[in-house]
């Protein structure tokens, strides 16, 4: 290896790399869930909805991993009521109900972020687009692995 480590030395550097940038991930939304006031599972439904567009109370539960039902709706109802989020009948059928980000979500949550965003910029300014294509390779197979496990600890349970 060039770096002079050994693979074991090289894996257990990434791991604890992975560590640092995960609690750094949950450190950061827990500090923007407190600027919005809100929790952090709050925050996860605004990601989540941005993500992946509208929502059934039922798949905002089975993607953050709470309960359907009480939970769900207690997040749901306190987004809704800062203004976050609305409900509304979804046109493909009228039984079902979504959950829909308001525009004064986005507003508000995204500039929070934008620090960090210009800074990674400025770091994938100079990667060519094989080690950006390789990066984003690596990110999705750890997102992966982590779905994964959250799905294994819930069977667990």
């Amino acid at each position: 290896m060039t770096s002079g480590k050994t693979r074991s030395e090289t894996l257990t550097a990434l791991q604890l790399a992975f560590r640092a940038q995960s609690s750094g991930t949950v450190l950061l939304h827990s500090a923007v869930a407190n600027r919005l006031g809100i929790g952090i599972t709050d925050l996860s439904c605004l990601n989540i909805l941005t993500m992946y567009g509208p929502q059934t109370a039922g798949q905002l539960a089975d993607r953050i991993g709470i309960t359907r039902g009480g939970a769900v709706t207690t997040m749901i109802d306190r987004l809704e009521t800062a203004g976050f989020v609305r409900r509304e009948r979804d046109p493909a059928d009228r039984r079902r109900v979504l959950v829909i980000v308001r525009d004064k979500a986005l507003q508000e949550v995204a500039p929070m972020f934008e620090g960090l965003w210009e800074m990674l910029g400025d770091q994938f300014e100079t990667r060519t687009d094989a080690e950006l294509a390789l990066l984003t390779d690596i990110v999705t197979e750890s997102v992966t692995a982590l779905n994964r496990a959250r799905e294994s600890l819930r069977e667990q349970h």
